[in-house]
């Protein structure tokens, strides 16, 4: 494939992660909201619906030799331990804020990764990052005065945005560290291989502490078949949005992958414009033209911030 076509896959597979991971959101607010636990419920079946998915790909990715266990299980802990944690605060928020607000306050994370990075031993932000972060402010600003997010939902979200920084750094180690395979020709594996063996290694083992979690809590399984077909529809829409991910930076890279990851704030702001004017209230809650204009701004804002902190315009 000539380097055009590689650009314009890799852009299409970026927009394919931004939007399915907004419909994921939306997934989870309809069918977490059920009464009886259905949010945790939801979380659980779906991870392991995603770990049986995710077990066939970690057997057509295995390597010939796996590297060193103390070089990636740590990793794999930290950043499974950081998704969870995202992933819950996700579920938890989505019980109170409609997921048009919730998508572009993720961009938040960027704040994180600016504070982890700032007290690390490493080069601190240079000024353009900064105000990268700055931007993420206002817009988490305007996203306020369309109607003031709850208190409790704004803590939830920014542990969310915690654990999803921190999993995002122990991706990069457990990328690096499984790329130490080789393959049955005895190279190195390939940046791509290793990513998508790191994203399968890690659902697997999501999976299997939803499996046990089921075992632990009886309450937790599927009531009836309504259970059942909520947790393929989250996790079809999630793993949908993971597969594009990978495959985007694989094609393009993880600077303009993440760029493109930004937008899905302004997908799920015109996707909860749309549910909402077809009367899903239960979803998104209609809203003035003035509310709307912000919400769209504060998205677009996030995407902007997140692309001036990676992209290096020197």
């Amino acid at each position: 494939m000539n380097h055009t076509g590689s650009l314009s896959l890799g852009v299409a597979a970026g927009f394919v992660a931004a939007f399915f991971s907004a419909v994921s959101y939306l997934v989870s607010r309809h069918h977490g909201n059920r009464a009886g636990g259905g949010s945790l419920r939801l979380l659980v079946l779906g991870h392991v619906v995603m770990g049986v998915a995710c077990l066939p790909l970690v057997w057509w990715l295995e390597p010939a030799a796996w590297p060193d266990q103390a070089s990636w299980l740590g990793p794999l802990a930290g950043c499974v331990a950081g998704y969870l944690v995202g992933q819950a605060g996700v579920f938890a928020a989505l019980k109170h804020v409609a997921a048009s607000r919730l998508a572009p306050l993720l961009g938040l994370k960027l704040v994180m990764l600016a504070g982890i990075v700032s007290l690390g031993p490493g080069p601190g932000l240079d000024p353009r990052q900064w105000l990268a972060v700055g931007l993420t402010v206002v817009a988490a600003g305007l996203l306020q005065r369309g109607g003031p997010v709850p208190g409790g939902a704004l803590g939830i979200v920014l542990a969310a945005c915690l654990g999803f920084a921190c999993s995002d750094l122990f991706i990069l180690r457990l990328i690096d560290a499984l790329g130490q395979a080789v393959d049955a020709s005895g190279r190195p594996l390939a940046r791509l291989h290793a990513g998508g063996l790191a994203m399968a290694v890690t659902y697997v083992v999501c999976g299997g502490l939803g499996a046990a979690a089921l075992a632990v809590r009886p309450a937790w399984r599927p009531r009836n078949r309504r259970d059942g077909v909520a947790a393929g529809q989250y996790a079809a829409a999630w793993l949908l949005s993971v597969v594009g991910l990978y495959s985007c930076f694989g094609l393009v890279g993880v600077v303009l992958g993440s760029v493109l990851q930004a937008t899905r704030g302004v997908m799920a702001v015109v996707l909860g414009a749309g549910l909402a004017r077809a009367g899903w209230h239960d979803l998104e809650e209609r809203v003035d033209r003035g509310t709307l204009l912000r919400r769209v701004v504060a998205a677009l804002l996030m995407a902007a911030a997140i692309g001036l902190y990676v992209v290096d315009l020197s």
